[in-house]
């Protein structure tokens, strides 16, 4: 089976096909920094990575560029607000960013551009767009003129004649379209500066991306990776720009979902983020702390990528014990170092319901890199596993633990806490509570993906496990056979 991306630009799946044999070029939107991470920073670097290592896994040579944001808006009016200078909250914020991605297990990241480091790049990109009729100087700055763009709104689906400029876009009277967006914007009192031939200022937020993407992996790559908030105004503005310029720019484009809490979307503009209790439950160093790294990227891992992210307590706690249990069960193999093949997982001689679970496991990767469907398998392999025993039962484990590792899980510095992991209820019935509540929600999750498959091994191996599944218009329910 081949493999196949769902590509968000012309909204079809369809096998992967590199630019250039065995490499893959990807580019991650990165944060801006300004203040303490979210987990909205971390979920597109948690999701690709995982992408970018099965690529790997997989045999292609991957470059993952995730760019740091140090130059904007929201910097800017921090460093006035406190007075810091604004090198100096980008440099602490940066760095607290990277230390996340580290406990995160986030290692296939092997660029970490910072947009000011590109200037005098952004400069000769936007006198190149001028050149060609396709960017005009303004009273405040310079401007991409987006009815010169053929297709602009081709990715989020709008009609230029409905737009309006987005977020981080200064409205001036002389544009010739209200959704035209800055590439420069002239310097104001306060602001920090770099020269241009239009005047002394700095970059847009749109053409940051465009010019890091375009100095690391060149005019037209692979693969461009955000939130699916980002499709516009900014990814749309990218297209425009890289095509432009010259290059076909991305030739797929991947969104991941975005956050929920018990099933209501959560953004910027929600009532309940006034609220400063709520809000630190989406704060990084919170989750982290509270739930652990392991189990962050386990609960993020266990959806599919393009689908939201429940944060609310009971998902996490849930995810930290069914975590827990499956630490539990790999034992002394978790604290073991390495990683095999593809290849040597595959050759292996293992008994046939383990060997069918494998062989799932490498399909649903396989299959827009569906982690939530991998996972089941290994919930099915650690269930038939009870039923095997010697070199059997061990070689099921190894598998588990393997494979896991596929996905940044299971590494040797994960640490859980047992009696966190395990809920501390004093009750196996509350225990088994949590997991199979975790169960369903990953089972439901692939029923919405119309993976039915991997809904009906769920339900047959726990059927096999003395558990039974009723599904009901209103969710699946269960108890003991």
């Amino acid at each position: 089976m081949p493999l196949t991306i769902h590509n968000t630009l012309t909204r079809t799946s369809a096998p992967f096909v590199p630019l250039h044999a065995g490499q893959v070029g990807m580019y991650l939107c990165g944060p801006t920094v300004y203040d303490d991470c979210h987990i909205g920073h971390l979920m597109g670097p948690v999701l690709f990575d995982a992408v970018a290592r099965w690529f790997a896994i997989s045999g292609y040579r991957v470059r993952l560029v995730n760019n740091i944001t140090d130059i904007d808006d929201k910097i800017i009016q921090r460093s006035i607000t406190t007075g810091e200078p604004w090198l100096a909250i980008t440099q602490r914020y940066t760095a607290q960013y990277l230390s996340y991605l580290k406990r995160l297990h986030v290692t296939s990241v092997t660029d970490h551009p910072k947009c000011s480091d590109f200037i005098p790049q952004m400069v000769a990109y936007i006198a190149d767009l001028i050149a060609r009729n396709r960017a005009y100087v303004a009273s405040d700055g310079v401007y991409y003129d987006v009815q010169q763009q053929a297709g602009y709104g081709k990715l989020s689906g709008r009609k230029i004649d409905e737009m309006i400029a987005g977020a981080r876009i200064e409205r001036d009277a002389g544009l010739r379209h209200p959704a035209d967006f800055a590439l420069w914007k002239q310097v104001k009192a306060g602001e920090p500066s770099w020269p241009s031939p239009w005047g002394a200022g700095r970059p847009g937020w749109h053409i940051e991306c465009s010019v890091m993407s375009n100095e690391t992996l060149g005019a037209t790559f692979d693969i461009h990776a955000g939130g699916d908030d980002l499709k516009f105004p900014h990814h749309e503005n990218e297209i425009a720009q890289g095509e432009a310029h010259g290059g076909s720019y991305a030739c797929c484009w991947m969104h991941n979902g975005l956050i929920q809490y018990e099933g209501r979307k959560v953004g910027k503009s929600d009532e309940r983020m006034k609220d400063p209790i709520f809000r630190q439950q989406f704060q990084a160093d919170h989750l982290l702390d509270t739930y652990g790294a392991a189990t962050v990227r386990f609960l993020l891992l266990q959806g599919h990528y393009r689908r939201p992210n429940d944060f609310a307590p009971s998902a996490l706690t849930a995810a930290r014990t069914a975590l827990g249990r499956m630490h539990h069960a790999l034992g002394g193999l978790l604290g073991q170092a390495g990683e095999p093949t593809l290849a040597e997982v595959t050759v292996r001689q293992l008994p046939p319901s383990i060997a069918r679970a494998r062989d799932a496991f490498i399909a649903a990767m396989d299959d827009d890199f569906n982690t939530g469907a991998a996972i089941a398998q290994l919930f099915s392999v650690l269930t038939d596993a009870k039923k095997l025993s010697g070199v059997e039962h061990q070689v099921a484990l190894l598998l588990v633990r393997d494979l896991g590792r596929f996905l940044g899980l299971f590494q040797p510095a994960d640490v859980i806490d047992s009696a966190r992991a395990a809920g501390d209820t004093g009750s196996e019935d509350a225990t088994l509570g949590k997991v199979m509540s975790l169960v369903l929600h990953i089972r439901q999750q692939a029923r919405a993906n119309r993976d039915f498959a991997t809904s009906d091994v769920i339900r047959d191996r726990l059927k096999d496990a003395g558990i039974v599944v009723k599904d009901a218009k209103d969710g699946a329910s269960w108890e003991r056979g």
